[in-house]
């Protein structure tokens, strides 16, 4: 009796304190099956691979997650909340994010009548994910593209994150975002772990993250305009003097974009320069090699349209960008990119829904001072799946 009288004693105290809190548990779990055929020509020898799959994928259309979040009132207008934010694959079980176990987000707010102050791991402004998803929730269609249908630069998830967003006012928001250190598990941007040379804490060799963002909301109208700074840490092992930066300089992206909603169907629009990457989502580089990175510019155009019980999402993207030296044999290459994708999301019920889409892209990139400079991919995308929100 007495066993049975403790535990009802301890049920009650955690009630009472999760009720304080609100606290909340949500999460997210999608299941896709999806068809890929993919074709690339090689520049060199004008070979040509085609693959073709058909697998069950977990967030084809969402990533699967789940995650715990809540606030409390701490008087005189001042909240605080947190929020943990777990990635799984949802087909086979396994985590997301390098196998993090709140990988996606792992946050604490001061919420105060002149903003709101967050610290820890978040999506950065331009990462399409997470609480300040802010430049393609309002001027991507697709928020951060569709499968493998994209092609614009983009920022990711950081540690060591603070951030501020200011109350609206006249419609008009700053955001603005600082990473110590991208990622605490590593020292350099070409994956090497902390064990392998230096200490833990040797932030002269970190990579830091900046952003900074003005949006505007006015009746059926959005816009975004944003910067993002990527400051590249030291490699101690390498050059003579051990202080050569991974770059010439740093890495930049300039976003302008918004939305207008006609009634009918909503309109997206977006433009994107990019120069100083170490990588993109379609060249990738060895910081082995000196150079001024991957440059460019991105264009995207796009509508969601209310049809029957549903949402018709459509959006086109064009890229054109350039590299000097930061493939293998260090050959300058220059390319564009160019894709379309449309989804139909049909809602069962509030927290499912059934969805079924389809895309195309193709990348065309020439290698200069070669003989044969022509090199071309493709992809084309299909796949239906279901959603459920909880």
């Amino acid at each position: 009796m007495k066993k049975t009288l403790a535990a009802l004693a301890v049920l009650g105290a955690f009630a009472g304190s999760a009720a304080a809190a609100d606290v909340t548990l949500y999460g997210v779990v999608d299941y896709g099956f999806l068809y890929k055929h993919s074709e690339s020509t090689e520049a060199k020898s004008g070979d040509t691979t085609k693959t073709d799959s058909l697998t069950l994928d977990s967030g084809v259309d969402s990533a699967s997650r789940f995650g715990l979040k809540g606030t409390e009132d701490l008087g005189n207008g001042m909240k605080v909340g947190f929020k943990l934010e777990n990635g799984f694959s949802a087909d086979d079980g396994t985590l997301s994010q390098n196998g993090r176990l709140f990988g996606r987000e792992a946050s604490l707010s001061l919420y105060t009548d002149f903003g709101t102050f967050s610290f820890g791991r978040m999506g950065s402004l331009g990462s399409a994910a997470g609480t300040y998803d802010t430049v393609f929730l309002i001027g991507d269609a697709f928020d951060g593209g569709d499968g493998d249908v994209f092609g614009f630069a983009t920022t990711d998830r950081y540690d060591n994150m603070v951030a501020y967003q200011s109350p609206k006012f006249a419609g008009l928001q700053v955001t603005a975002m600082y990473s110590f250190k991208e990622d605490t598990t590593k020292n350099v941007a070409d994956g090497v772990d902390n064990t392998d040379y230096g200490a833990e804490g040797d932030f002269s060799s970190a990579n830091r993250y900046a952003g900074l963002a003005l949006t505007g909301e006015y009746g059926p109208a959005q816009f975004v305009a944003a910067y993002e700074l990527l400051k590249y840490g030291y490699d101690p092992r390498s050059g003579q003097n051990h202080d050569r930066a991974l770059e010439d300089k740093d890495g930049n992206i300039f976003y302008l974009g918004g939305n207008y909603d006609f009634g009918v169907t909503r309109v997206f629009a977006m433009g994107q320069y990019f120069d100083g990457l170490t990588s993109h989502g379609l060249v990738d580089k060895s910081p082995a090699v000196d150079s001024d990175g991957v440059k460019g510019y991105g264009l995207h155009l796009g509508t969601q349209t209310p049809i029957s019980n549903g949402l018709l999402t459509v959006g086109a993207y064009y890229v054109d960008y350039e590299q000097d030296g930061v493939l293998a044999n260090a050959q300058k290459e220059e390319g564009t990119y160019y894709g379309l994708a449309a989804r139909y999301e049909y809602d069962l019920s509030k927290r499912t829904m059934l969805y079924v889409g389809a895309g195309y892209g193709q990348d065309s990139r020439d290698r200069l001072a070669t003989d044969r400079d022509d090199e071309e991919s493709q992809v084309t995308q299909a796949y239906v799946g279901l959603t459920h929100r909880f």
